[in-house]
């Protein structure tokens, strides 16, 4: 029985960084999570007390081995915590999607890899180090979004209509003049029924212009379809 009273007050101080690692993983996760994003609250409470849990029997391990400078066998801690940091990157490109339009996913991405450093530094027992950190985070994810920053919009706008090639003519025209950059365009037309199809890449900084650019385009009569996302 001493010795299970014992086992546990040695072990107390590790119960402890579990619990910090929870609860600071946890403050991340509800952001995540109030946003939609599927790596939400459970993943990244997981992320960081997996992370803490590896430094921490590491380190125990060292202890309990006895193992000095002049040890064969090494037990480094940095090595673990290199470990989950590469293996994290692979749990967070999973929540990156990449379309031919949009990528989403990278601040998922880069607070999963962001939690699991705080889990590695609970581990350690740096709860200043990792408080400090979350706080940045929670900044970062909280504060620095609702900055009025603005940002270029990117779009395609489709097209299609019966006749010639001079009506794309006529549409850049009107595009460059609005501030609208054209990227990239794919243009299709079929010989026989004279129909054409047109996707134009288009990048914008003002919203308001784009909206107006795509009312004029569905009161144009000449165009049989007119579309965009």
């Amino acid at each position: 029985m001493n010795h299970i009273f014992s086992t546990v007050a040695a072990d107390g101080a590790f119960a402890i960084r579990l619990l910090v690692a929870m609860l600071l993983g946890a403050l991340v996760g509800i952001e995540r999570q109030t946003r939609g994003r599927a790596a939400g609250l459970r993943t990244n409470i997981l992320v960081c007390l997996g992370s803490a849990a590896i430094i921490m029997v590491f380190q125990k391990l060292s202890m309990d081995l006895n193992l000095g400078a002049e040890s064969i066998v090494r037990m480094d801690p940095a090595r673990a915590a290199a470990g989950v940091i590469t293996g994290i990157g692979f749990l967070g490109a999973g929540t990156i999607i990449k379309t031919k339009d949009f990528i989403r996913g990278l601040t998922t991405a880069a607070s999963i890899w962001v939690v699991s450093a705080i889990g590695v530094t609970v581990g350690l027992g740096e709860y200043a180090i990792a408080s400090a950190l979350t706080l940045l985070v929670l900044i970062a994810l909280y504060a620095l979004h609702r900055l009025p920053i603005t940002e270029d919009r990117y779009m395609s706008l489709r097209l299609r209509w019966t006749g010639d090639l001079d009506l794309l003519g006529e549409i850049t025209d009107v595009l460059t003049e609005q501030g609208m950059q054209i990227k990239s365009s794919e243009v299709t037309r079929q010989p026989n029924t004279h129909v054409c199809h047109v996707v134009i890449w288009l990048r914008t900084r003002k919203e308001k212009d784009a909206q107006l650019i795509l009312k004029q385009l569905q009161e144009d009569t000449r165009f049989d379809e007119v579309g965009w996302r």
